[in-house]
């Protein structure tokens, strides 16, 4: 993941999966997390995902989830453990139909 394009070419590819995780945990407003190249999705409370990061992590964390919160998006994180990166961006958040059988 070395471009902010490869960053969204990532997310495209795992957004749906990546929002039905969200969806249910949605009433915890976590903050998602896509490991690679395990290519695992985890989602995090705020509070504990906040205290794994560095200081200056911490306070973009801080203003992006706030922003998100307030306009009904939520922070994605792509942890690149090969290369040592981590980003994030917020994306909206999908209203799921769930179909009864």
């Amino acid at each position: 993941m070395k471009t902010t394009k490869d960053f969204y070419n990532i997310i495209d590819d795992y957004i749906g999966h990546i929002q039905l995780l969200y969806e249910k945990f949605k009433d915890k407003k976590p903050v998602m997390e896509l490991s690679l190249p395990s290519q695992k999705i985890y989602a995090y409370p705020y509070s504990e995902y906040l205290k794994t990061l560095s200081e200056r992590s911490q306070e973009m964390l801080k203003k992006e989830y706030n922003e998100a919160i307030k306009n009904n998006k939520m922070v994605v994180f792509v942890r690149d453990n090969e290369e040592g990166v981590l980003k994030s961006s917020s994306f909206p958040i999908e209203e799921l139909d769930y179909i009864e059988h």
